[in-house]
This record gives structure tokens, sequence and C-alpha cells, in this order.
């Protein structure tokens, strides 16, 4: 097992690579989660920025997406087709129509 410093410098090493963090979990014998507090640990210490994550911010259905979204489901169109228009997950319309008592 390596030590803490030699797993701060295989994990920078292969982040530095692109290198996904499961892949780095893997290298070091270590959880995802103790590689992300590495790299917490390493960007503090200014060795490595971090990577944007894939995913977006969860961000508040605005009143006129609210809106949009009644007006397209009672139109006929479906979850996916709304989801798709808005750029937002299924799941987020199921919630929005619910909200909205229409499901």
């Amino acid at each position: 097992m390596p030590s803490v410093e030699e797993c701060l410098e295989i994990v920078e090493r292969l982040y530095n690579q692109g290198t996904p963090v499961k892949e780095i979990a893997k290298h070091c014998g270590n959880s995802m989660s103790t590689v992300y507090k590495a790299l917490d640990r390493l960007e503090a210490m200014g060795r490595i920025k971090r990577r944007k994550g894939r995913y977006r911010r969860h961000r508040r259905l605005s009143d006129e997406e609210l809106e949009q979204i009644r007006q397209l489901y009672l139109s006929g169109a479906s979850v996916y087709e709304i989801a798709k228009r808005l750029d937002r997950p299924e799941s987020t319309i199921y919630y929005a129509l619910k909200r909205l008592g229409l499901k």
C-alpha cells in the first residue's frame, strides 16, 4: 500500500493524464471518496486544477419554464419531448407536472 505522499503523487499524475477517478481509486487501492479528498488537498496546495464535472448544477425551474411545461403537456407533448426541448432531465419534468397537478 503506497504512503500518503506516494498516493498523492499517483493521484496527481493520473488525474493530470485525464484518468477517471474510479480508475485512480483502483490503481491506488483506495475508495473514490479518498481519491476525491486527495484531489481537494492537491487543489488546495495548488498542484492541480480540478476538471469541471460533466453534470450541471441543479437549477430551479423558473415560472416561465413551469408555464411552458404546462402548455406543452396540455398540447400533447410527451415528458420525453418536453425534457429534450427544455434541456432538462425527464425526472424534473415529472416533478413539475406533479407540482402543477397534471400527473
